[in-house]
């Protein structure tokens, strides 16, 4: 529910839970919460498109990119011990909230000016969201974190979209980067099918309910729920250590 009323893929808090929670090693909740972060992509990133807030170009062109970022990031991860991989993941969600706080703070400095569409990635811009993709792909896959007020900035940044276009092209990036992570991880034996059905069931559930209240409730609290979310899911991965 909390999830649906961020409107974020959550993987950094399943993460979090997985591993405080119901005890799986950090490189297992990983693994398990990036797939679980498929499925939800997958609902998000389609939804937003009916929408009509994907920019398509951008989005293939940062998401496949995301895929050799997933990859490498998925691979290191097996070789880092679980302690510090446990402590990067919980300051790695702490970072990303002081992104979300910059977004909602600082939108103005960032935003294109209003009823300005950017086209969709120009040439210039080809290469910027190449490395965005890598950067944002191999971060997401080696904390399990999602990554996504990251490559929402960046898509802000490099690409020129809008607000709106920028939250659902993410979520068409990270149907790329969480597939390529979610194998990888399943290759190495670290992806939890039981608990990833139960994960996917209650996320699926849940999302559908808190969205039906992201517009009823006061910015304020939006914006809270916002940055509390990813601080309160690194509190829980550090206080766990």
């Amino acid at each position: 529910m909390l999830l649906g009323f961020v409107g974020a893929g959550g993987a950094g808090l399943v993460v979090a839970l997985l591993s405080t929670g119901f005890g799986l090693p950090i490189h297992d909740a990983i693994g398990t919460g990036l797939a679980a972060m498929f499925f939800t992509a997958i609902a998000g990133a389609w939804s937003h498109y009916r929408e009509g807030n994907v920019a398509i170009r951008a989005g293939l062109f940062v998401g496949v990119a995301g895929i050799t970022g997933a990859i490498a990031g998925a691979t290191i991860s097996q070789d880092i011990p679980e302690l510090a991989l446990t402590i990067a993941a919980g300051l790695g969600l702490w970072f990303l909230a002081a992104l979300v706080w910059f977004r909602t703070r600082y939108a103005e400095l960032i935003l294109p000016p209003p009823g300005e569409r950017a086209p969709d990635l120009a040439d210039d811009r080809r290469w910027p969201s190449v490395g965005l993709g890598v950067v944002g792909g191999g971060m997401s896959a080696l904390l399990g974190v999602g990554m996504s007020p990251f490559i929402q900035l960046g898509l802000l940044v490099v690409a020129k979209l809008q607000l709106r276009q920028a939250v659902g092209t993410t979520m068409l990036v990270l149907v790329f980067v969480s597939a390529s992570a979610a194998v990888t991880f399943s290759a190495a034996g670290d992806v939890s099918a039981p608990h990833l059905v139960g994960t996917v069931v209650g996320l699926s559930a849940g999302s559908f309910i808190g969205a039906r209240f992201t517009r009823r409730a006061p910015l304020i609290v939006l914006r809270v729920a916002l940055v509390g979310t990813p601080v309160f899911a690194g509190a829980l991965l550090l206080g766990g250590i």
